[in-house]
């Protein structure tokens, strides 16, 4: 039976037995204040009592939970008072209040524990008192850090989240909305600067940054301190302030928000605490609208709303705190039918609107519900497991040596209560049930209320732990966007980066594109990050695309140019080759060796063709035979001139007397020359191709947006060294035909041979700087260039006078004539 009754001073007690000789006690303590002065405080602290009472009375009539044990339970009234709280605390250990400490009053049941809903003060100046009797207590209200300590307070444990877990909800909040330019205020004192200190560094580790953060001391007269507040929300550029205080604060910060009848910009209040919605009826606006409140996670209890339906003054006429609530919800008089109308008594709780519509109420209740379970298993456990066999062991366990015992199965309690919720404590003896998240509405005078939005989990993982619905957050309407925005600068774009102002916070910033061959995906970007290396930036630089892949292609209008100017010249050498061949035995075609002549018409032939290997796309057989062809098939033809050359020179020379340069003619030193000279070359490109042959790679870094297929030369010694004996050929040949330039002779090449190397040696004089500073396909473009000049300068130079002579003037092309020379 549940009976509520009150003894003498401001202690009542309840207890419902099912007949056992001892009875274990819970102690409570709440506020219940002066009723003329917080009768709404009084209201919020009865619901939650009657959440208390209701889990004591379901559990004594539980069969499987405590059977055969029945809780009983002392309230105490704190008044939100340190002393008062103090003055409870004795009395809990005394008996009685007004006991000496430690003196037990015969006719009370042995205390086993307290739960409290205090704030964290007074929850705080309690466990210091009863740690000494190690009774273990279960706050319902305090988020207390320094609770978490065990080595301070080794006998609390708490049905809700610790403060630390607020900030972290905080800041996962702000990041969610993006809002980095945030105002922090409080009202409280004590350790509140620590903690909004905690606030801010939570912020700042999320990307957020403070614009104004100060402490308003309690005391401050009120006056004064709406002055300052409405002063820092129209000074703010910070469109989200977070405000963290008690309900009592909250309610203070609407009403100072709300007097003066000045103009305030719209603002997102971030609130610690819940709003109690009758206090603010009075105003005609409600400049909280919009705003959103963590408050400690709360469920429904089953059973709780046909709990309160029986509660009416009929049926509990000496219970002291119904008429308190009856005269308030119902605005009527219980006791002075003087004043306005009498209540019947016979009224409901569930027949109220505005009584359901804030049904809920504040979280303690369902925290207290928490709280009064975890002990009840907590004892069942104990007492099931040694439970004594005399009467003396059964006194002693309904003792202080049960509530010794209590701590052992406290820290390994866990269940899951009628709302399907799992509760349990963890090894600081804290529990996570989370923050509820609220949206603060109204629809206008009396028409406020709290909608819930999302939640805060610190046991999920970290991108999981917050869960926010943001169709169903209705926001100031002071604000154009949805969600409201809250920004020290505009945010960079996609194909930006942040650039730091100097004396500013990071969160204020300036934008500046990309540089060259980088991007930024994302919206305010710290740096752009380079694209991989088969892609590259698009115009707008805010994402990659693939690269084009690069060559020098019969397809486009360069390689095919290059490559008919090939074919041409091919054709235009054979043609010549075929002319001499033709005329072989005429005094032109026979000067100067004419076998030189036709294996320089070949080897420039096959210097034309070889330029074809240089244009399509790379392979592994065109890059072996680029270079290596290209040597050795210039080398041949430059050795071919410089047979000539020699050829001229040493026919002058044997039309001496007495000279033995006739021997040398007869034995074909040219021949052997050409052979020599060539053979070094062909043993380099062996060399080469031997130990490190060029292979095909791609070059994704020279020139942006393209994939360069080329021909790794693998040795640029080996290509260097090919290059330089070519042109020490070609310098040598140069420096004879020079020198012999003058000689007296009809059909003298030297002065042609001259010419023919000089073009020559200016090509490929030219050809290395263009080569260096080329890129891509554009310095395959500049080799096969190089290649069709100097081989064009040599046909040109010296077979096209003779093709002349051969073709359009055969009157010279004679022995006489020539004699006449």
């Amino acid at each position: 039976m549940f009976q509520v009754f009150q003894n003498e001073g401001p202690v009542s007690d309840s207890q419902a037995s099912k007949g056992l000789e001892h009875v274990p006690l819970l102690c409570w303590g709440s506020c219940t204040v002066n009723k003329e002065v917080e009768i709404r405080t009084h209201l919020q602290s009865y619901i939650n009592m009657l959440a208390f009472v209701y889990a004591v009375e379901e559990i004594n009539q539980n069969p499987t939970l405590l059977p055969n044990v029945s809780l009983g339970f002392h309230v105490y009234d704190s008044c939100q008072r340190g002393i008062s709280s103090t003055r409870g605390a004795f009395g809990i250990l005394s008996g009685g209040v007004g006991s000496a400490v430690n003196f037990k009053r015969g006719h009370r049941k042995p205390v086993i524990s307290i739960i409290d809903d205090f704030p964290s003060t007074l929850s705080v100046e309690m466990a210091r008192i009863l740690r000494i009797y190690t009774y273990p207590q279960i706050s319902a209200e305090s988020q207390d850090d320094l609770l978490s300590d065990k080595a301070q307070f080794p006998s609390v444990y708490r049905t809700v989240t610790r403060e630390a877990y607020l900030q972290v909800a905080i800041g996962r909040l702000l990041k969610h909305f993006g809002w980095n330019w945030i105002g922090i205020m409080t009202f409280q004192e004590g350790n509140s600067e620590k903690i909004i200190r905690s606030l801010k560094d939570e912020i700042e580790r999320n990307g957020g940054c403070v614009e104004f953060l100060f402490t308003m001391p309690s005391w401050t007269y009120i006056f004064t301190k709406r002055l300052i507040v409405q002063a820092a929300v129209r000074k703010s550029t910070a469109n989200v302030i977070v405000f963290y205080g008690s309900t009592q604060d909250h309610v203070d910060l609407s009403r100072m928000l709300n007097q003066g009848g000045i103009w305030l910009p719209g603002k997102v209040w971030i609130l610690t605490g819940e709003l109690d919605l009758r206090e603010l009826y009075e105003f005609p606006t409600f400049r909280l609208q919009g705003s959103l409140a963590f408050v400690n996670h709360r469920a429904h209890i089953p059973g709780f709303r046909e709990f309160l339906s029986m509660l009416t003054l009929e049926r509990y006429p000496d219970d002291p705190f119904l008429p308190d609530l009856w005269e308030d919800t119902f605005v009527c008089e219980v006791k002075s039918p003087y004043h306005g109308p009498n209540c019947s008594g016979k009224e409901s709780l569930n027949d109220d609107n505005h009584f359901q519509s804030n049904f809920r109420g504040p979280s303690s209740g369902y925290n207290l519900y928490n709280a009064v379970y975890a002990l009840a298993h907590a004892l069942h456990d104990a007492i099931t497991s040694t439970y004594g066999n005399t009467a003396r062991e059964r006194e002693t366990e309904f003792g202080l040596s049960l509530a010794l015992k209590l701590h052992y199965y406290l820290k390994k309690v866990h269940f899951r209560n009628t709302a399907g919720e799992e509760v349990f404590f963890d090894e600081n003896g804290d529990s996570m049930p989370g923050f509820d998240i609220l949206n603060w509405v109204s629809s206008g005078r009396k028409s406020h209320r709290a909608v819930h939005v999302g939640q805060f989990n610190p046991l999920g993982n970290a991108g999981e732990q917050l869960s926010i619905n943001e169709s169903q957050i209705v926001w100031n309407s002071a604000f154009n966007t949805t969600p409201p925005q809250s920004r020290c600068s505009e945010p960079c774009l996609p194909g930006y980066q942040k650039l730091m102002l100097p004396g500013k916070q990071v969160c204020c910033y300036g934008c500046i594109p990309c540089p060259e061959g980088e991007v930024s995906h994302q919206t305010d970007a710290d740096h752009c990050v380079m694209c991989p290396e088969n892609m590259w930036p698009n115009t707008r630089r805010d994402g990659c695309i693939p690269k084009e892949f690069a060559f020098l292609s019969y397809e486009e209008p360069l390689g095919a140019m290059l490559a008919v100017i090939a074919v041409a010249f091919s054709l235009i050498a054979t043609l010549v080759l075929g002319i001499f061949i033709h005329f072989r035995d005429t005094p032109i075609v026979k000067a100067n060796n004419r076998n030189l002549s036709y294996v320089l018409l070949l080897s420039l032939t096959l210097c034309f063709l070889c330029s074809l290997i240089f244009i399509g796309q790379p392979q592994m057989v065109t890059c072996l035979l680029r270079q290596a062809v290209f040597g050795v098939t210039f080398t041949l033809s430059v050795s071919s001139i410089l047979g000539k050359t020699l050829t001229v020179v040493m026919a002058f020379q044997a039309t001496k007397p007495g000279s033995g340069m006739r021997r040398w003619m007869r034995f074909g030193f040219s021949n052997y020359l050409v052979t020599l000279c060539s053979g070094i070359q062909v043993v380099i490109c062996i060399v080469w191709l031997g130990l490190a042959p060029p292979f095909p790679s791609y070059d994704t870094q020279s020139v942006i947006g393209q994939i360069i297929l080329e021909c790794n030369e693998g040795s640029n010694i080996a290509f260097y060294c090919v290059l330089g004996y070519l042109a020490f050929l070609a310098c040598f040949c140069f420096i004879i035909a020079f020198l012999a330039r003058n000689l007296p002779d009809s059909f003298n090449e030297a002065k042609f041979i001259t010419f023919s190397m000089l073009v020559f040696c200016s090509v490929w004089v030219a050809f290395i700087p263009t080569y260096l500073s080329s890129k891509g396909k554009y310095m395959v473009a500049v080799e096969v260039f190089a290649i069709l000049a100097s081989g064009a300068g040599l046909l040109g130079c010296i077979f096209l006078p003779k093709c002349y002579v051969i073709l359009l003037r055969p009157d010279m092309n004679t022995k006489e004539y020539v004699s006449q020379r």
